[in-house]
């Protein structure tokens, strides 16, 4: 017997599923093939109901198309956290977003709760509910980028700038960029303004963080929450390049917190300066070593999240 409170579910589900989708799918993703191409995963959501309208792209400018299209269609973006952050610099107001990962971290549909697998995604995207998420404004002279995982400064920045691939799975290039980076490594001091009163950090690494993951899965912030509208920094110390591979592994088991040598608190807005001694990295895109201002933009974008109990 179906109750009252299912009957409604039931109405609810089939308002969702119902919906107009444009599906963008990043071809440059590296995880965009198999189970993850653009035509299988449009067959997916066509056979739980909807309406689907199957945009590739190459470019953020091919990108921006699905930006345009009718308010109240959902933008369904398939691809990796590469193709979250293109998104969220387009111009223009972001429409409601779901996600399908196609990455190699998928790091923002983890932390979010958003499922990897393509046809539980598919059904997140139809049968879940739009949640505001945070967003980062960083702001470096004139240029203007908002980032969706957070800034790294240190080690791991130097090792991305020496990063030249199309998307994040080219381990060679991966492995020759990060043993340059530990080959040229030296702890550094990074100017941090907060509220208008500057201070000194010695750090190897840095993080400012929106979600818990980073980079290649790394767990920097295990307890960050990307709808509270803080920023979680993360210094952390380290005495020289032979450190290095066990912070990684810290980092990655996210237990790096209880260790000396590493801090961590909140702000919602920070400056960051290296004077020349590390990039600052926005997601992966570098933004010199500054000044950057940075600032939480609390709930600037509604991505579609499963749905709890309650909904």
């Amino acid at each position: 017997m179906t109750t009252a409170h299912g009957t409604t579910t039931a109405r609810r589900t089939a308002g969702r599923v119902a919906r107009e989708v444009v599906l963008v799918a990043n071809a440059n993703a590296s995880g965009a093939s198999g189970g993850r191409s653009p035509d299988r995963v449009a067959a997916e959501l066509r056979a739980l109901g909807a309406r689907v309208e199957l945009l590739r792209t190459r470019s953020p400018g091919e990108m921006a198309d699905a930006w345009r299209r009718e308010p109240g269609r959902l933008v369904v973006l398939l691809g990796g956290d590469g193709t979250l952050h293109a998104a969220v610099n387009l111009p223009g107001p972001a429409p409601e977003v779901a996600l399908i990962p196609a990455g190699r971290a998928n790091n923002v549909a983890r932390c979010l709760g958003i499922p990897v697998s393509p046809p539980q995604a598919a059904r997140t995207a139809l049968e879940g509910r739009a949640r505001p998420v945070d967003l980062i404004e960083c702001r470096a002279g004139a240029s203007r980028i908002v980032a969706v995982e957070g800034l790294s400064v240190g080690f791991l920045a130097l090792a991305r700038h020496r990063y030249h691939s199309r998307n994040s799975a080219d381990v060679t290039a991966a492995v020759a960029a990060g043993a340059a980076a530990l080959v040229h490594f030296h702890p550094l001091d990074v100017r941090l303004t907060e509220h208008g009163r500057p201070g000194m950090v010695h750090v190897g690494q840095l993080f400012v963080a929106n979600m818990q993951c980073f980079g290649t899965g790394l767990r920097v912030a295990p307890h960050a929450d990307p709808r509270d509208g803080l920023l979680d920094v993360v210094a952390i110390d380290i005495p020289g390049r032979r450190a290095i591979p066990a912070m990684l592994l810290r980092l990655r088991r996210g237990t790096h917190l209880r260790h000396r040598g590493v801090r961590r608190w909140r702000a919602t807005e920070i400056t960051i300066e290296t004077r020349g001694t590390s990039p600052v990295m926005a997601d992966a895109e570098e933004l010199g070593s500054g000044p950057v201002e940075v600032r939480a933009l609390r709930g600037a974008l509604d991505v579609v999240v499963p749905a709890q109990p309650c909904d």
